[in-house]
């Protein structure tokens, strides 16, 4: 290959299950690919933990949408949701739209079907909303794709740069292949520590290198706030023995007090009784009815169902299911 590989690593999603990051990372893989989600606002399952582990290790990352887009808005939409699940972590990185033969497939049995102009459409609309954002927008595609459904003149025409993440499972490019990818996904039989089973694994021929970890947001987040207040009325306090400040950023102040946390029932024999009680246990409840869809009562008491319905929550946000609402669940809250 003449091009110079920066660096290279895999991409994941929920269907590599649980993966340990660090172990990916000390195996010498810089820059690690994270599926946020797929359609209508739908989070992967294993994204949360994933995400959180890469911030924390400081692994580099590209995140990618599975579009499942029937028009144009919908595709801006998920453009959208792409981007409101990167800013949970990261103020600038790379975002691709992933549109796939079952996108195509989705789309036809809901009586749509996706032309080469629809799938340019599609993905120019995705792309400006990942610019206007700040995020680097990137495309998802192979030989069939940019024949057949993608016109890269004038997706650059509207969208400006675009990067071309490449999927072609040979031993080399041919050099306009080499000349069109920025990430070249070269294998799906990959088999890397940290990761059980196969996996996908890419080269990159672009490092990316302006991409910076958030430290300190600066808008509110309502979920924060109202957390904040909660904590306060519970009496927990920072570690200069202060109430939080009511702002919805999730700064130090903030992360020190939720690592005092931990939500859950009291087990009495083998029955499972009211542990928990108070304002930050009515958020958990809450932010569980919201997320899951659910009407359950909001007492302030961590007791049998409310660490049932926190089980069904860590099982849907790919977290670890243990039914105690600490530090990551917390966290997962925030977010979601």
């Amino acid at each position: 290959m003449s091009k110079t590989v920066k660096n290279e690593g895999p991409d994941l999603s929920y269907h590599n299950g649980t993966v340990n990051i660090k172990q990916i990372r000390d195996a010498g893989y810089k820059r690690i690919a994270l599926r946020a989600g797929y359609g209508k606002n739908n989070t992967d399952q294993k994204f949360p933990v994933n995400a959180l582990a890469c911030y924390n290790l400081g692994v580099s990352t590209m995140l990618y949408w599975f579009s499942y887009a029937l028009n144009v808005s919908m595709a801006a939409e998920e453009g959208k949701y792409a981007v409101e699940h990167a800013k949970n972590y990261w103020e600038k990185c790379p975002i691709a739209f992933d549109l796939e033969y079952d996108s195509i497939n989705y789309a036809r049995k809901n009586g749509v079907s996706i032309t080469r102009a629809v799938a340019t459409d599609f993905a120019i609309a995705f792309l400006q909303e990942v610019k206007s954002a700040g995020y680097i927008p990137v495309i998802y595609t192979n030989k069939d794709y940019l024949e057949n459904y993608f016109d890269m003149n004038r997706i650059t025409e509207e969208v400006g740069t675009v990067y071309v993440w490449y999927a072609r499972y040979v031993s080399n490019l041919s050099a306009s292949e080499e000349d069109t990818a920025d990430i070249w996904q070269y294998t799906s039989s990959g088999s890397i520590p940290g990761v059980s089973g196969k996996v996908d694994m890419n080269k990159y021929m672009t490092d990316f290198d302006d991409v910076k970890v958030v430290d300190k947001p600066t808008s509110c987040n309502l979920n924060i706030l109202d957390f904040q207040k909660a904590a306060n009325a519970d009496g927990y306090r920072d570690q200069d023995g202060k109430e939080l400040k009511e702002d919805g950023i999730d700064g130090p102040k903030t992360q020190y007090v939720r690592r005092q946390i931990n939500l859950k029932a009291k087990r009495v024999g083998l029955i499972w009784k009211v542990g928990s009680e108070g304002a930050v246990v009515a958020w958990h409840q809450t932010r569980c009815n919201e997320i899951l869809g659910h009407e359950n009562n909001v007492d302030g008491k961590f007791g049998k169902d409310t660490r049932t319905e926190t089980m069904e929550l860590q099982k849907k946000l790919g977290l670890v299911v243990d039914g105690i609402s600490g530090y990551d669940t917390i966290q997962s809250l925030f977010y979601n």
